[in-house]
């Protein structure tokens, strides 16, 4: 390590943090739409846009890149990703996988009360979609997803999901806008069998749960289905 006549010098926190700060502001842009689907993001522009340097930007779309919500074209730059149908299934192959591995260790080592506690997000997710507010629906069925990894305290496992994660909502909101606003049916009832499984501790529920789940979501992302 490098010192200096005060002392060790290091990295300053505050580098990294805003370089996490602008990612966090990019990727919400993406995901409400205000960055629409192939959008080339100019170093630059962003820059200015947040108020920032270029280092940090590039860093940002590095991040976001990372999490497959941003590509880099060769000799033309960054855009917002375009998730195609297989980008999709690979997706939703993997989350099952990660999830079904999560939530066996959570069966054993979650409390009552945590799994309990699942069961708000079901019904606010309900709420959401019957009053269409999908974007919302869309937020609160990833963080009952992510509960659930997270109560597997698997850090790495968690890791993936989040990268997975950001590619699935931008993937819906995608769809959503290429059908016209149509949105595929949600599988709510699905997430409610799930959480119900949890809490009873029935590790073959669970997975069965887990699986039909994917199966429905994977069988109608660029299909235009009625809702429940």
């Amino acid at each position: 390590m490098r010192t200096a006549e005060n002392g060790p010098v290091t990295t300053p926190i505050v580098h990294r943090a805003l370089w996490e700060a602008t990612a966090d502001r990019i990727r919400d842009e993406i995901l409400d739409g205000t960055l629409p689907v192939g959008t080339k993001l100019n170093e630059l522009d962003l820059a200015a846009r947040y108020g920032v340097s270029r280092g940090p930007v590039r860093e940002a779309l590095r991040s976001l890149g990372q999490l497959g919500v941003v590509a880099f074209v060769p000799r033309r730059g960054a855009f917002v990703s375009s998730p195609s149908e297989t980008d999709l299934e690979e997706v939703y192959l993997a989350r099952d996988a990660i999830e079904t591995a999560a939530a066996r260790v959570a069966i054993t080592r979650a409390t009552d009360e945590e799994l309990v506690a699942l069961r708000p997000l079901v019904r606010e997710m309900e709420v959401a979609y019957e009053i269409d507010e999908y974007p919302t629906a869309w937020a609160i069925d990833m963080e009952l997803h992510r509960a659930i990894v997270q109560l597997g305290g698997n850090s790495r496992l968690l890791a993936f999901f989040e990268q997975l994660a950001s590619q699935t909502l931008l993937a819906h909101r995608d769809v959503t806008e290429r059908r016209g606003g149509i949105v595929p049916s949600p599988p709510v009832g699905l997430h409610r069998d799930l959480v119900e499984a949890l809490i009873a501790r029935d590790e073959a529920g669970v997975e069965a749960a887990i699986e039909a789940h994917f199966g429905y979501a994977g069988d109608r992302p660029f299909d235009v289905a009625s809702r429940r």
